[in-house]
């Protein structure tokens, strides 16, 4: 049973990118993290996933976005909220999109979004990662 089944996501992820892999199987699959995957997807960070159907257990599969470059290749990942301690944000502490690579990912009222769509919608949330 994992903590964090975000967290696990994400590191599950990141590791592949570092282990050029091109795809992530098994993935338990959760609405949570469907869209979460749908937000990196629409940021490019993933090119596509899908879900699987193993018995009477689903799972996702996800298709990992890979360029020519090494360095871009990998996005950093940065942890904020956790089960033992949330971290919220009002939406006068979002700060502005530094690039297009970039995103905060918010658990708000209106579920998950990234942090520019937040600011704009002028609500608050849930920080639970920065992805760039």
């Amino acid at each position: 049973m994992v903590n964090a089944p975000i967290h696990d996501l994400l590191i599950r992820l990141k590791n592949a990118y570092m282990a050029r892999k091109k795809d992530v199987e098994g993935i338990q699959y959760s609405k949570f993290k469907v869209r979460v995957l749908e937000l990196l997807q629409k940021f490019k960070f993933i090119d596509s996933f899908e879900t699987v159907w193993e018995w009477a257990l689903k799972t996702l599969t996800v298709q990992l976005h890979v360029t020519g470059n090494l360095v871009e290749d990998i996005p950093v990942i940065r942890m904020y909220s956790k089960p033992s301690k949330r971290r919220y944000i009002g939406r006068q502490d979002i700060r502005p999109v530094a690039g297009w690579r970039w995103i905060w990912i918010l658990s708000t009222s209106q579920w998950l979004m990234a942090s520019h769509e937040a600011k704009k919608k002028k609500i608050w949330g849930e920080l639970i990662a920065e992805i760039y």
